[in-house]
């Protein structure tokens, strides 16, 4: 059994949230464990924000930008699956 890692970015002002673009911020999306996979999710998600390289100050303050994620538990998960999939509901950010 794995955990699927996706990272959201939220927005107080628009009220909707996107999925971030594997483009934008890379980050690895399997994990062995539920504790492995929150641990990166806060990590991950708090890089997105911060790191300056897909949000700046100003972004973040404007929209009032808030990072979301969850982890799924993926019980038929076999190896050879790509692990990039992507949700039917993702929003361009």
């Amino acid at each position: 059994m794995k955990f699927f890692l996706t990272i959201y970015i939220c927005s107080v002002v628009s009220q909707q949230c996107a999925e971030v673009p594997l483009a934008k911020h890379d980050y690895k999306r399997l994990y062995k464990t539920h504790y492995g996979c929150v641990q990166k999710g806060l990590g991950e998600s708090y890089g997105v924000l911060f790191d300056g390289e897909v949000f700046g100050a100003n972004a973040v303050e404007a929209l009032e930008l808030y990072p979301k994620f969850h982890c799924v538990k993926v019980e038929n998960y076999q190896e050879s699956e790509p692990t990039e999939t992507t949700p039917p509901e993702e929003q361009t950010l």
